[in-house]
């Protein structure tokens, strides 16, 4: 009886963590290529990065969105 309640909240626990968890992503477009993604650590570097991207490639066109 103690292992399965020991496997039902482990489950439980592991459920909740991967709802919780999310994803950054820089979208980046560029003439050459198209468009290329790039994950990032949080929504601060995203931006920081975008804002980086637009000044040295003279492309004014990123998002940063937030994925799971």
């Amino acid at each position: 009886m103690k292992r399965y309640l020991f496997f039902f909240t482990s489950a439980l626990f592991f459920t909740a963590m991967n709802a919780q968890a999310e994803s950054f992503w820089l979208i980046l477009q560029n003439s050459t290529y198209g468009i290329e993604k790039i994950e990032m650590k949080n929504m601060s570097q995203c931006e920081e990065q975008g804002k980086e991207y637009k000044k040295s490639s003279g492309i004014p066109r990123y998002l940063c969105l937030i994925g799971k």
